[in-house]
């Protein structure tokens, strides 16, 4: 009942997810499939992205030592987003997360390295919060979550 609720309450992002995985199925990209919290899981080779009911994940996008799936929770903090914002998700979430990566892949084409901002600003830090990321240099989330 929960899983047909939120099927049609993130209807949009859960269509765009429904052609991703077609995609990457296609192209034999998907690692593994979990089912977890009316959610499914895909593990891919460099793909993150949370869209309704799928939530992809890479092993490669961890930044973390001591966190063994901080990219999987990262992408569930964007799922949980989802619940919250429904079909306002892929305009309040999807728009400035895509800017953020757009802005990066430019950072680092200009600068030839990586921006370390990215999970600073919104909807990133957020999606951080809610999927329970934690690092303990970063004082803007440490300090929000007291």
């Amino acid at each position: 009942m929960v899983t047909s609720l939120l099927f049609f309450w993130e209807l949009p992002q859960t269509l765009l997810g429904m052609l991703l995985y077609m995609i990457l199925k296609n192209r034999r990209q998907i690692v593994g499939i979990e089912r977890e919290a009316h959610r499914i899981y895909l593990e891919t080779p460099n793909t993150g992205v949370s869209l309704g009911l799928f939530v992809f994940w890479t092993p490669v996008g961890n930044r973390f030592w001591y966190l063994k799936n901080d990219c999987r929770m990262h992408e569930f903090g964007h799922a949980r987003q989802s619940v919250m914002l429904g079909p306002l998700y892929l305009f309040l979430i999807g728009i400035p997360s895509l800017s953020r990566v757009i802005y990066r892949w430019g950072y680092y084409r200009i600068k030839g390295e990586s921006w370390k901002k990215y999970y600073y600003g919104y909807p990133e830090n957020w999606a951080d919060i809610l999927g329970g990321v934690r690092d303990p240099k970063r004082s803007d989330i440490n300090a929000e979550l007291l």
